[in-house]
């Protein structure tokens, strides 16, 4: 599973997966995996324009290994491919930056989630 992470000319940062843009009407579970692709688009813009460098040329894949029979992601690969003028001296920072995408850390340390209803919110004396 595959999914790439383009940014349009006005900045933007655009999930796409099979040539079609991911969004809630096509997949709420795609939006999440997404998330972690396009958190470290983020990261990565905000590296190069601290620098003055462009964006273009850039490109990020994310690439998953998704068990069909679990319906679990068992390992996210996020590649960046750098144009040829980006300098090799900031390559191990630019892997510290994406590093520090919260959705990422959210991901190593998953909160827990709680379900509850309006019923469950009855007055004591009903």
């Amino acid at each position: 599973m595959e999914i790439e992470i383009k940014f349009d000319e006005r900045g933007g940062i655009i999930p796409v997966m099979n040539g079609q843009q991911i969004t809630m009407g096509v997949s709420p579970f795609l939006i999440f995996l997404a998330t972690a692709g396009m958190c470290s688009a983020v990261y990565v813009q905000a590296f190069m324009h601290q620098r003055g460098m462009s964006t273009d040329g850039v490109k990020i894949i994310q690439r998953m290994n998704y068990n069909r029979f679990t319906n679990h992601v068992s390992d996210i690969n996020i590649h960046v491919d750098l144009p040829e003028s980006f300098p090799s001296k900031y390559n191990k920072a630019i892997k510290n930056v994406i590093a520090q995408c919260p959705v990422k850390q959210h991901l190593l340390e998953p909160p827990t989630f709680n379900v509850i209803t309006n019923y469950d919110e009855q007055p004591a004396n009903a």
